[in-house]
């Protein structure tokens, strides 16, 4: 035997909800999934017999309350500690002690103009796979974001659905209940109408018979 609409829905939105950031989205889900646990639970198959077992059902309220549970927890920002700006030293390398020839001064001057170039180099580099990065990772979470926002627009029509499935199946219900009052009444008013019919023909044939005697004699 299959899974009913109510259970496919139940199951649909177990698995959807749980990635609900909006709180009154989740609030609005949680009253959903409670409610289509509490008509899943009073239903019944062709034997009279629940559809479901105990044990689901529960293991249904407990997957329920485990997403209830995100509404207890608020999300708390998150403050990221500033780290404590270092003192630039305003000195440059310390001094030797003595005079610095020319020549060494001619070399460190070319070493630290080649290391400025490669450091240079290497930031232009950095800064551009950087940008590819995020160029990467903008694409990436508009695409995400678009998934999420269809996934939402499913979520909440299939939730209205489910409130719809609710009402019609309350209605059915009540249109049963009202189509076995009118055929109860009508067995009786059919008995009641066959007894006098029973009875009138039965008196009938009474007179008939003091008739037919009469004649006679």
């Amino acid at each position: 035997m299959g899974m009913s609409k109510t259970e496919v829905n139940l199951k649909r939105l177990l698995v959807t909800a749980p990635q609900q950031q909006n709180q009154e989205k989740l609030i609005h889900y949680v009253a959903t999934l409670r409610e289509l646990l509490e008509q899943l639970a009073k239903e019944r198959n062709p034997d009279g017999l629940p559809r479901i077992s105990k044990a689901k059902v529960n293991e249904y309220a407990e997957n329920i309350e485990v997403v209830a549970a995100k509404l207890a927890v608020p999300t708390s920002d998150v403050h990221t500690p500033k780290e404590p700006e270092g003192e630039i030293s305003s000195s440059g390398t310390p001094k030797a002690e003595g005079s610095v020839n020319s020549a060494s001064e001619g070399l460190r001057r070319r070493f630290g103009v080649h290391s400025n170039n490669e450091e240079k180099s290497r930031d232009t580099i950095d800064s551009d796979q950087s940008s590819a990065a995020v160029k990467l990772d903008d694409a990436a979470r508009i695409h995400i974001e678009k998934h999420r926002k269809l996934q939402e627009d499913l979520t909440d029509e299939m939730v209205v659905l489910a409130r719809q499935l609710k009402e019609c199946s309350l209605m059915m219900n009540q249109s049963i209940k009202n189509t076995e009052k009118i055929l109860d009444s009508t067995e009786k008013a059919v008995e009641h109408s066959l007894a006098s019919t029973g009875h009138a023909t039965s008196r009938a044939m009474v007179v008939y018979s003091r008739s037919f005697k009469t004649t006679c004699l």
